[in-house]
């Protein structure tokens, strides 16, 4: 239904199994530049590049993993399951960031963001399901927009074909990127960001109905990588830092759609190339946890650096702050993935 559980590679054919490692594989590196694109000490250059296609592979990936018999179910019977997937994780862990915000508010730097905020003032985002009221955890707006998407694609599958639906969803994303960016009104819990989001899902199904990638070498799939990523590059440096979330697609926003997918192309043939490992499917498998949770524990990293005087307001991030304090969100989440585990779903 989404990307987020876990594959039973058990049950699996050693083809099927094949193509779910390289999910596996695409699943850890976005996690893993989701983390790092939210992280301080990255060029501004680099996030533009991050944000570009980041969430949208995710979108492909969803996509790409929904079963082709779930379409013959009823749409309210597959609503309610993506609702139970989605909507539990999604209360819970704006719980957990507002506890966070609670405690930590005060605190340095964060009194003067917090000036003026009530105390029940975040609650608003847990309804709407907007990035800007979702401030104190701002991921968490790609869940209800994945729920608006899963079920806006399988009740037009009800009317279309695979090629129709493709064809029509990324018409449809084109035409709202060139017309609508930064709109002065929102529609709540996705309704708005949905019509981009299925350009990607649709064509992320596709994808996995007509194998294109099944059949690709080695040789091809690194020429593929390269050329996608040398796009990717080029192309991205015509355009501003956009933002799905926000439905701001840039300067150029005729480029949004196309640079996203260089480089979802460019991260699928990369994890085509690349063996299974446990890291990845560690990463693969609990992105559910680490998709909410590493914005919080980024933010509680660089508050105790700050606390112990490791750093201070005037410090000068870079790189290597980047990397250790993602890879410490990371890892503290292993905690939250023991505990998550063991809840009733």
């Amino acid at each position: 239904m989404s990307f987020f559980p876990s594959l039973q590679r058990s049950s699996l054919s050693p083809g099927a199994a094949a193509r779910y490692v390289f999910i596996d594989n695409a699943k850890a590196i976005g996690i893993v530049l989701i983390v790092v694109g939210h992280s301080k000490g990255l060029s501004d250059y680099m996030v533009r590049l991050l944000f570009s296609f980041h969430v949208p592979l995710f979108f492909f990936i969803s996509g790409f993993l929904l079963k082709p018999d779930k379409l013959n179910e009823s749409v309210y019977g597959n609503a309610k399951k993506i609702l139970r997937t989605l909507a539990w994780p999604y209360f819970l862990f704006f719980c957990f960031a507002y506890l966070y915000w609670l405690a930590t508010r005060n605190i340095g730097a964060k009194a003067a963001l917090s000036a003026g905020r009530q105390w029940y003032d975040p609650i608003a985002g847990l309804l709407t399901g907007l990035e800007p009221d979702l401030y104190i955890n701002p991921p968490l707006w790609f869940f209800p927009c994945l729920v608006a998407t899963v079920i806006m694609y399988q009740a037009a599958r009800k009317l279309l074909n695979l090629t129709a639906a493709t064809c029509w969803f990324v018409i449809l994303g084109f035409a709202v990127t060139l017309a609508v960016s930064r709109p002065p009104y929102r529609l709540l819990l996705g309704l708005d960001t949905m019509w981009v989001a299925l350009s990607f899902y649709a064509i992320g199904q596709h994808v996995r109905e007509r194998a294109w990638f099944d059949a690709m070498r080695i040789g091809p799939l690194l020429l593929a990588a390269l050329a996608a990523a040398a796009l990717l590059v080029g192309a991205g440096q015509l355009n501003d830092r956009v933002d799905l979330a926000t439905m701001y697609f840039g300067t150029q926003p005729l480029l949004y759609l196309p640079v996203s997918l260089f480089g979802i192309v460019a991260v699928v043939c990369v994890s085509k190339l690349l063996p299974a490992s446990r890291i990845a499917g560690w990463l693969s498998e609990n992105t559910l946890v680490i998709f909410p949770a590493h914005f919080v524990f980024l933010g509680l990293v660089r508050g105790a650096a700050l606390s112990l005087h490791i750093i201070d307001n005037n410090y000068r991030y870079g790189i290597g702050w980047c990397m250790v304090c993602s890879a410490l969100a990371i890892l503290l989440c292993i905690p939250v993935v023991y505990v998550w585990r063991r809840l009733p779903k």
